[in-house]
This record gives structure tokens, C-alpha cells and sequence, in this order.
């Protein structure tokens, strides 16, 4: 978190035909002072926004606390509001893990690199597609068979971070799903 001062993302996407998931989380941090922050957290769903404050210690980035709907929690309770909140970011270190398989010529190949930007950042973006479609796709105990896969992943300025920028999968098997991934804009520290 303390290389940007924002990030929003947003997820969309059905499994199974039945459950349907629109997401859109963001943060922004505000300096508290010296060594500490704030992350102020909006989560929006099909249901609703909600919103909480997380204070973090930039020394070691732990959490302090987190206010939600008018109440303060710490330490166990803090980081497990923290971590609920920040599920979708958890999608970008989760499928940020399989980037090897995700970018493997056996399966996919890139289509190009073009300069995009997102809020006031701009970056490189290479775009990887399936070799074919549908994929069937083994790795690590794990058998997929894709019906559309477009994966888009660049490195922001400044950093050595590569992001997911966006990513669109569906499968028909282990079971029918369709999702959309898409960073929508970010600010650097």
C-alpha cells in the first residue's frame, strides 16, 4: 500500500448461472502523522456501500484500528475488518500468484504491449490471449476448461510491482463461471 496513495478496482462476474457479483472496492490513504496513516476503504455490492477507516502503522504495516458504522475495533478485530475489506485486492495478490501459468506459452501468447492509463498513472500493459479456445488448462492438480481468457498485466512506474490491469475468464468446467477483473485507477505515493 505505501507505493500508491489510491487504487480502485472493480469485479463483475456469474458462477453457475446463478450467483452474480458486482464489486467495486477503493481506497485512499490520508497521513496521520509520522509513521502512521490512514486507509479510508469504500466497499460497494450489489447490496450496498459500505465504509470503514483503517489506521496502519507504516513502520511494519500493521493495523492499528478500523472504524465501521460508528464503532472502533483493534488488534485481532481490526485486521480481520482490514482483511474483509481488502478482499478484492486479495484477488490481484491471488491471481498474481499464477502470473507463470497465466503467461505460459503452452497455453496463451501476448498480443502486444501498449502505453494505459489509469486515473493519473500510466504504464506499459501487455495483453495475453489463449493460444486457442476452449482451453483445457492443467496445472498443479487443477483442470479448467476456458471458453474466453483475455489477461492484461503491467509494471506502474516507479515500482517493481506488476499488477493485474484486467482479466477476463470464463470456464464451462470445473464449473460455469464469468468474470471481469479491471483496475479502474490508481495514484502513486
Amino acid at each position: 500500500m505505501a507505493k500508491f496513495s489510491s487504487i480502485t478496482f472493480k469485479v463483475s462476474g456469474v458462477t453457475n448461472g446463478t450467483t452474480s457479483q458486482n464489486s467495486t472496492i477503493s481506497y485512499h490513504t490520508t497521513t496521520v502523522s509520522s509513521g502512521i496513516y490512514d486507509v479510508n476503504i469504500t466497499f460497494a455490492t450489489n447490496s450496498g456501500t459500505q465504509s470503514g477507516i483503517a489506521r496502519v502503522d507504516s513502520n511494519n504495516e500493521s493495523v492499528i484500528s478500523v472504524t465501521f458504522s460508528s464503532y472502533t475495533f483493534y488488534g485481532a478485530q481490526a485486521k480481520s475488518f482490514f482483511d474483509s475489506f481488502m478482499g478484492l485486492f486479495g484477488l490481484e495478490y491471488s491471481y498474481g500468484a499464477y502470473l507463470g501459468v497465466l503467461t505460459s506459452s503452452n497455453y496463451f501468447h501476448s498480443t502486444g504491449t501498449a502505453s494505459m492509463t489509469y486515473g493519473s498513472a500510466t504504464f506499459a500493459v501487455t495483453t495475453w490471449v489463449a493460444n486457442s479456445l476452449p482451453l483445457s488448462v492443467n496445472e498443479c492438480g487443477y483442470t479448467a476448461t476456458i471458453t474466453a481468457f483475455t489477461l492484461e498485466v503491467g509494471t506502474p512506474t516507479g515500482t517493481s510491482l506488476t499488477f493485474i490491469t484486467y482479466l477476463h475468464f470464463a470456464s464451462s468446467a470445473p464449473q460455469n463461471a464469468d468474470f471481469t477483473f479491471q483496475l479502474v485507477s490508481m495514484t502513486a505515493a
